[in-house]
């Protein structure tokens, strides 16, 4: 349970509501004790999606001072977030400019689970290609037990030759010996040279690792 120091007497008061907490959480004239205890408040009362939200929305810039509050976000999830809305936040923090918030995002996803490959298989299915890129790029940082499989699907499918390239890429680094056929098979369907180049390139970094 969060509480705030009455500055008049010092005494310790419970928060009221969400709503005052979240007033105190998002004044950053307030010190660091009020707004971690503000936020223990939030967390504890399943505010998820404000508290997803707000991470992306608060600390955009990569101000160390930050980063205390960021960790206590994270380490008081004792719930997963579900919604579609609660993923949405993710990617949103995904994409900040904060590289301790991407990063800590990155390893929230990776301890996450099923729910979290789901997200991701959803985003690289997205019809932007971008967001596939992009999810390429989360995959290949998340590495879950699935990533490999995952990405071996994507390549077989996938029609955009940028997007296509970065999944190469990424096969290139964990792939195995038996996804040379593979990306043989995708450079003789495609008969591009910036694909051929991919692929030999990829090719010759997986017969370097199992050498």
């Amino acid at each position: 349970m969060g509480f705030v120091k009455n500055k008049t007497d010092g005494k310790i008061e419970r928060f009221k509501s969400f709503l005052e907490a979240r007033d105190v959480f998002e004044d950053n004239t307030k010190n660091k004790d009020e707004r971690l205890a503000a936020l223990e408040y939030i967390v504890n009362h399943k505010e998820i999606y404000y508290v997803l939200d707000v991470l992306s929305k608060l600390f955009k810039d990569n101000n160390p001072n930050d980063n205390v509050f960021i960790d206590a976000a994270f380490a008081g999830f004792d719930i997963k977030p579900k919604r579609e809305e609660d993923f949405n936040a993710l990617f949103n923090m995904l994409k900040s400019d904060n590289a301790y918030l991407r990063n800590a995002t990155i390893k929230f996803l990776q301890e996450y689970g099923k729910e979290a490959k789901e997200f991701i298989q959803k985003l690289m299915e997205n019809e932007d290609r971008d967001i596939r890129i992009f999810a390429i790029n989360i995959l290949g940082d998340v590495k879950f037990e699935d990533s490999l499989e995952m990405l071996r699907a994507f390549i077989v499918k996938e029609e955009d030759i940028n997007a296509l390239m970065t999944a190469i890429d990424y096969l290139g680094e964990i792939g195995e010996e038996s996804d040379i056929k593979l990306l043989e098979a995708i450079k003789k369907e495609k008969n591009d040279p910036y694909v051929s180049f991919g692929v030999d390139l990829a090719v010759s970094r997986i017969r370097s690792e199992n050498d």
